[in-house]
C-alpha cells in the first residue's frame, strides 16, 4: 500500500477525555535545539528508518510550518515526541499533529497519547478550528490512541473507505 496516500483523521476540538498522567519520573516540555540527537533516536527507532541530526533539525525544529515540538523526557532521555504543524492545504485553519513517535522501550505508557493531546491543546490555545493528522494503516496502536482522543476517520482519497473498513475490522477482532 506504499503507493497509496496515508489515512487522514480529524479532531473537531470538542471535549477531550481525561488526561493521562505523565509518569512521575518524566517531564513534558517544548523541544530545544540540544534535543536533536534524542529526537533523532526516537524517530529512527519508532519508524524503523534512520534519521540523521541534520534531517531532524531541518524537517522539524527549523521548519517554519512546525510551530511547536513537544517531548517527554525521562531520566534525561527523550522518549516521546509530537509536533504542532500548520499547512496551507487542505484547511488553512486546521492544525496538524506531526511526527508522533515513542521509543519502543517506552511504549505502553500512554506517552504517544500525552504528546498528541498536548498538540490538540495547543490548537485550542491558538484558536484553530480542527486538528488533522495522517497515519499508516498498519499503525493500529496509534490509530486506537487517536480514536480514544476523539479523532475520526476523514476519508480524502478513493481508497480510504475500504481501508478504514479494514482497519476497524482488525481493531474489533
Amino acid at each position: 500500500m506504499s503507493d497509496l496516500p496515508q489515512l487522514r483523521m480529524r479532531h473537531r476540538l470538542g471535549a477531550l477525555p481525561p488526561i493521562q498522567s505523565i509518569p512521575r519520573d518524566s517531564v513534558l516540555r517544548i523541544a530545544r535545539t540540544d534535543d536533536v540527537p534524542g529526537l533523532c533516536r526516537v524517530l529512527s527507532e519508532a519508524f524503523g528508518k534512520s534519521w540523521d541530526c541534520a534531517q531532524v533539525h531541518e524537517e522539524i525544529l527549523a521548519n517554519t510550518d512546525v510551530l511547536a515540538v513537544f517531548v517527554i523526557e525521562k531520566l534525561n532521555e527523550i522518549v516521546a515526541t509530537a509536533s504542532y504543524q500548520i499547512k496551507k492545504f487542505p484547511d488553512p485553519e486546521a492544525a496538524w499533529v506531526h511526527w508522533v513517535a515513542v521509543l519502543p522501550s517506552a511504549q505502553g505508557q500512554a506517552l504517544g497519547e500525552i504528546v498528541t493531546r498536548r498538540v490538540i491543546e495547543e490548537a485550542v490555545v491558538r484558536d484553530r478550528t480542527t486538528v488533522l493528522l495522517t497515519t499508516d494503516d498498519v499503525r493500529l496502536a496509534a490509530i486506537r490512541t487517536y480514536l480514544r482522543l476523539g479523532f475520526e476517520p476523514d476519508p480524502c482519497h478513493e481508497s480510504h473507505t475500504l481501508r478504514w473498513h479494514e482497519v476497524f475490522t482488525t481493531l474489533n477482532r
